[in-house]
């Protein structure tokens, strides 16, 4: 009787054993993070660095610097182009995407100017500096920026990305920006631009 117990007992744990690898073997493997997860983080990205364009252009406000800086631009772009082909990246679509979001703050910047000069706006009490406080925050983010469309190379035009962003980008950007805004900061980002 004990003979048969335990026999029985070690054909019921190598079944289990049999079951549990067969198991095993058929689970899927961990799904990468979540195309929207991907996307909301470029988003809030893309958010950040848009918040910048308001410090700029109290700046500027008070310097009377120009809005358009294209020599700081075109630095930049050279600088991103280079980064993103070492990534793996299309160097030109980059410089697209960046220029994209300088764009994007511009257009800010250019709205508050118009609406400071119909106020008849005074200079603003400790503007930022740009050199020391607001371009170590830039400087930070294209990196940051550059990763983010890394991990969604090659797939604008995948459904959940598109579907991603069409859900997004109205939940991160639309809160503090308009459609002109948001529409210029993904541009690049739309299937097939």
């Amino acid at each position: 009787m004990l003979i048969r117990a335990m026999s029985f007992l070690r054909f019921a744990l190598s079944c289990s054993a049999a079951l549990l690898l067969t198991a095993c073997a058929s689970a899927p493997p961990t799904p990468p993070a979540s195309v929207r997860t991907d996307v909301g983080q470029l988003l809030s990205l893309q958010k950040t660095r848009l918040d910048v364009a308001a410090p700029v252009a109290r700046s500027k406000w008070n310097s009377h610097a120009p809005i358009d800086d294209p020599a700081r631009e075109q630095a930049i772009l050279d600088d991103v182009a280079g980064r993103a082909q070492a990534m793996g990246l299309d160097a030109p679509w980059a410089r697209r995407f960046f220029q994209d979001q300088f764009d994007a703050g511009k257009i800010v910047q250019r709205d508050l100017h118009r609406l400071w000069k119909i106020e008849r706006r005074p200079p603003f009490p400790n503007p930022p500096d740009l050199a020391h406080e607001v371009r170590p925050v830039l400087d930070r983010l294209t990196p940051e920026l550059l990763a983010a469309l890394a991990r969604l190379k090659g797939r604008w035009c995948d459904p959940e990305v598109m579907g991603a962003l069409d859900e997004l980008a109205p939940e991160i950007l639309g809160a503090d920006y308009a459609p002109p805004v948001q529409n210029r900061a993904i541009a690049a980002l739309r299937c097939g631009k």
